[in-house]
């Protein structure tokens, strides 16, 4: 091992703040912002990836469920959940396999 040497015993760097939770009005505006740039093309940042149909299905399912939601999905994404984890071994009867046929007869071709 070198000396000095960086990440050694050292423990890893915290990780990044979280961003503040956006209020839903400020989502709102976030998603408008980001269906405009990916479906209207002259706008900054443009990238073509929705088409009419998909920002209509979209911009319906954020108005008409998304938006609705919005506090539950804030809080289950901003909350670490816990992991509840169970194990079981399972054994599984089955037939044992046929035994092989038995051998043709001497003389005769099967």
């Amino acid at each position: 091992g070198g000396e000095g040497g960086e990440g050694e015993g050292a423990p890893p760097p915290p990780p990044p703040p979280a961003p503040e939770p956006k209020s839903m009005p400020e989502a709102f505006e976030f998603c408008k912002k980001l269906v405009l740039r990916h479906s209207l093309k002259g706008v900054e940042g443009h990238v073509d990836l929705l088409s009419h149909s998909d920002v209509q299905l979209f911009t319906n399912y954020i108005t008409t469920s998304y938006m609705h939601h919005y506090k539950l999905y804030q809080y289950v994404a901003a909350h670490d959940q816990s992991l509840d984890l169970h194990t079981a071994t399972l054994f599984v009867n089955t037939a044992f396999p046929p035994p092989p046929p038995p051998p043709p007869p001497p003389g005769k071709r099967p």
